[in-house]
C-alpha cells in the first residue's frame, strides 16, 4: 500500500481547515487572548497619548485658572475667564487668549495689554507650557519679578512686561529664555545693573529698559540682529556704555576730580599769594 502523499495543496482554500499541513489548529481562549494582547499593545501607547494630551489641556486650563485668582481686575476685561465648561477649546474664547488649535486647550499666546490688571507677576503662568508669547503690558503689576522666572516662560519668544510698576533687579536668571526675540521693560521702577548674560540672547531682535533706574555697564550685544540706541536705555541716568556715554572708571573719576579741585584751588588761592605779597611788600 502506498503512503499518502498530502501537501498544503491537498487543503487549499479552506479557510477553515487547520493542522498538519496547514496551520496548526488555536484553540478559542487563546485567540482570545493572542488578539487581547494585541489590543492591548495597540491601545497602551494611543492611550499614553491621550492620557498626556489631557493632562496638558488640564494643565493649560489651570494655568489661566490661576492667573484669574492671582490677579486685580478693577476693570473687568476677565469676565469671559469663566472655568467649569467641558468642551474641547472653550478656553480659547477667553479675552486676550489664543490656543494653537481653536478646538483644544493648549495656550499659544497670552496678550492682556491696557486691562488695568493690578498684583504681582502671576506664577501660575509656569503651567502653561507650550506658551510662545506673554503680553502684561501697560497694567499696575507691581513687586519683584520671580527670581525663577526662566523656568515660568521657557519657551516665550515674546515678552512684553513694559509700562507697570515692576521693582527690584531684573532676574540674573532672565536670559536662560533663550528663544527670546522681544524683551520689553521699559517705564517700571527696575533698580541695579543689567544682567551681563542678557547679551547671550542671539535671538533678541527689539529691547528696552528705558525710565528706570538702573545702573552701571551696558551689556555687549549682538548688533547683527538687535539695533539698539539712545531711545532703548534713556531716563537710567546710572546706565553706561554703548549706545550711552562711556562708562568712567573709580580711579578715572578721583583723578578727574583731583583735577578740577586743583584748577579750582589755583583760582581761589592766586590773589591770596599776591595780597601777601604786597602787604609783604609795604612792611
Amino acid at each position: 500500500m502506498k503512503p499518502l502523499g498530502i501537501g498544503v495543496e491537498s487543503f487549499a482554500n479552506n479557510k477553515g481547515l487547520c493542522g498538519w499541513p496547514i496551520d496548526y489548529c488555536i484553540e478559542q481562549e487563546e485567540k482570545v487572548i493572542r488578539f487581547g494582547k494585541i489590543g492591548a499593545a495597540v491601545s497602551a501607547p494611543v492611550g499614553t497619548f491621550l492620557g498626556c494630551f489631557t493632562c496638558a489641556n488640564e494643565a493649560d486650563v489651570k494655568c489661566l485658572r490661576t492667573i484669574h485668582s492671582q490677579v486685580k481686575d478693577p476693570n473687568g476685561y476677565l469676565t469671559s475667564w469663566v472655568f467649569g465648561n467641558k468642551t474641547a477649546g472653550y478656553i480659547c474664547k477667553f479675552s486676550g487668549v489664543t490656543c494653537w488649535h481653536d478646538d483644544e486647550n493648549r495656550v499659544l499666546s497670552i496678550k492682556l495689554g491696557g486691562y488695568g490688571l493690578e498684583g504681582e507677576f502671576p506664577q501660575g503662568i509656569k503651567n502653561c507650557t507650550d506658551l510662545t508669547a506673554l503680553d502684561l503690558s501697560r497694567n499696575n503689576f507691581s513687586g519683584v519679578l520671580p527670581s525663577d522666572i526662566a523656568s515660568l516662560v521657557p519657551t516665550v519668544t515674546f515678552l512684553d512686561l513694559s509700562y507697570n510698576q515692576f521693582s527690584g533687579e531684573i532676574p540674573a536668571s532672565l536670559p536662560n529664555t533663550t528663544f527670546l526675540n522681544t524683551l520689553m521693560l521699559q517705564h517700571n521702577q527696575f533698580t541695579g545693573q543689567l544682567p551681563p548674560e542678557l547679551a547671550s540672547l542671539r535671538r533678541l531682535a527689539a529691547f528696552s529698559v528705558a525710565d528706570n533706574q538702573l545702573t552701571g555697564p551696558i551689556p555687549k550685544f549682538n548688533e547683527e540682529h538687535l539695533k539698539i540706541g539712545v531711545d532703548d536705555f534713556a531716563n537710567n541716568e546710572g546706565l553706561c556704555g554703548q549706545p550711552m556715554d562711556a562708562c568712567v572708571e573709580p580711579d578715572e573719576d578721583m583723578i578727574r576730580f583731583g583735577k578740577m579741585g586743583a584748577a579750582v584751588g589755583a583760582v581761589l588761592f592766586a590773589p591770596l599769594v599776591a595780597y601777601l605779597r604786597l602787604v609783604c611788600h609795604r612792611w
